[in-house]
């Protein structure tokens, strides 16, 4: 902005699933920056689970690359496991017969940080609870509602497979993607078919082997889309 120059550079290196090696992604600003802060919003993906150690997930592995990288940033980590949208609704949103807000993990509570930039990771509990697209769209309408009316730049994470039983609850992780992608087409960190068999259960080269989770693949592929984000570069310089 005016006479400042920013310029970001990102070098993803991934190695292929038969050599079944890690790689971090290094994410690289040459340019003085403001401390910013990051508020992730979320369920056990975002929280760390199927990763081994624990450093080994997306978030942890964003959060190491940025500060690599000699940008300042303060991390926030909210996310629970077994969250859905519903706890993550501002304080005071209320719904019969389903959860209230966990005012301690919501975008209530994120906003008091102060966030420059704001993630939402619900992958599939959601859909595993029953809750339905017009639920889901309502809630993520709720949330974003607050970080618009706050000027705080936001990403949704895409859904993630899950190897449901039921084809037409796997199918549901796909039009439930598409429809947020329609309301929020550049606000969506969008990595589901990347992740999943053509029937949207996890690819075996992704699984942690519990149907539901990532592993340690799983979370840096999360980690380097997050990284090359639009909105992320644009906040994180």
């Amino acid at each position: 902005m005016k006479s400042l120059k920013l310029s970001l550079i990102l070098f993803v290196i991934v190695c292929s699933a038969a050599c079944k090696k890690d790689a971090l992604t290094n994410f690289n600003s040459n340019s003085p920056q403001a401390v910013h802060t990051v508020v992730i919003l979320g369920s056990s993906t975002a929280a760390g689970t199927g990763a081994t150690p624990p450093d080994s997930a997306w978030a942890a592995r964003v959060q190491a690359a940025v500060s690599k990288s000699g940008i300042k940033a303060n991390f926030v980590n909210l996310a629970v496991g077994g969250y859905t949208t519903y706890e993550a609704a501002p304080s005071g949103y209320s719904v019969a017969n389903r959860p209230a807000p966990d005012t301690a993990h919501n975008i209530t509570k994120a906003l008091l940080y102060k966030p420059d930039l704001v993630i939402l990771n619900f992958p599939s509990n959601d859909i595993a609870d029953g809750y339905s697209d017009d639920e889901i769209l309502a809630n993520y309408a709720a949330i974003t509602h607050k970080l618009d009316s706050a000027k705080v730049q936001y990403i949704i994470f895409s859904t993630q497979p899950r190897d449901f039983p039921d084809a037409s609850e796997r199918m549901r992780l796909k039009t439930i993607n598409d429809k947020v992608i329609a309301v929020y087409p550049s606000r969506v960190n969008d990595f589901l078919d990347q992740l999943s068999t053509s029937t949207y259960s996890i690819n075996p080269i992704y699984s942690a082997g519990d149907g539901i989770h990532l592993n340690n693949a799983g979370h840096l592929l999360i980690a380097n889309a997050t990284l090359k984000n639009s909105v992320f570069v644009q906040v994180i310089h």
